[in-house]
């Protein structure tokens, strides 16, 4: 379990989040939703461990994260997807998964140079596990394909695959269905439901789109200049009128329907 207790974080005089408390259990779907600059990325850049905040804890199963720089979180099992996908645009969709799949490895320096025994059995694993996730994905005819080639929304799944390839304990996923199509975004929420039971992974999204968030989410938090405004389920979110007239389109039916 992921549990944010009494999270504040100020950049100079703004508050980017302010006394905020939340859990993501295991195996399970919540999400992160409110207007811009509400602090929802600055949250999973706490937990990330690229800003340090002021006050409170990040727990993962017990330990404390704040304590940790950004590579060892990634090593206890918490990986990301991010807004503006960053991809090694000369290699292929298959190296580009594997580069989230190397912290697994425990080789060293030397012996990656040296492309041991160990090396070598490293990168078959990566490599088959690279097409179990572009399989998930739906993805194995672009496997071959240069990242820089890519259209932004197969670049926004190769981004998400990254996230999954290395058995992660937890994902983060910030806005990925942001520039989809219709149709993608119907896949992605389907993709998105499955993750839980196919990589025993919970995952915390961030995200917009109504439709993905109340779709597959068991439990939705409202933040909103850093505080957190709601928390329940999709449906009691969807009933909350602060939430509904500031977020969801100003009535139910709005919010029902995801504007």
């Amino acid at each position: 379990m992921l549990q944010i207790e009494d999270l504040s974080l100020s950049f100079g005089g703004v508050h980017a989040i302010e006394g905020l408390n939340l859990t993501v259990p295991d195996g399970t779907i919540t999400a992160l939703i409110g207007p811009n600059g509400a602090g929802k990325t600055s949250v999973l850049n706490v937990i990330n461990g690229f800003f340090r905040p002021q006050r409170g804890r990040v727990l993962h199963d017990g330990l404390d994260l704040l304590s940790l720089p950004p590579y060892r979180v990634i090593q206890q099992g918490i990986t990301r997807s991010f807004q503006n996908v960053a991809l090694f645009g000369g290699l292929s969709v298959t190296d580009n998964l594997i580069v989230g799949y190397d912290h697994r490895s425990r080789a060293g320096f030397v012996r990656d140079l040296l492309h041991t025994p160990k090396v070598a059995r490293h990168e078959r694993a990566a490599r088959a596990r690279a097409q179990e996730v572009l399989e998930f994905l739906g993805i194995t005819g672009i496997a071959r394909r240069r990242a820089e080639e890519l259209g932004f929304g197969e670049r926004k799944l190769v981004d998400l695959g990254r996230a999954l390839i290395g058995s992660p304990a937890l994902v983060l996923l910030d806005e990925p269905a942001s520039g989809l199509a219709e149709g993608q975004k119907a896949w992605l929420a389907e993709v998105l439901s499955r993750i839980p039971a196919e990589f025993g992974a919970a995952v915390l999204v961030i995200d917009h789109d109504m439709r993905v968030v109340m779709g597959v989410s068991s439990k939705v938090i409202v933040m909103d200049f850093g505080r957190k405004i709601a928390e329940g389920t999709p449906d009691e979110v969807r009933a909350d009128p602060v939430v509904v007239t500031a977020y969801l389109g100003g009535s139910a039916d709005g919010a029902a329907e995801g504007h």
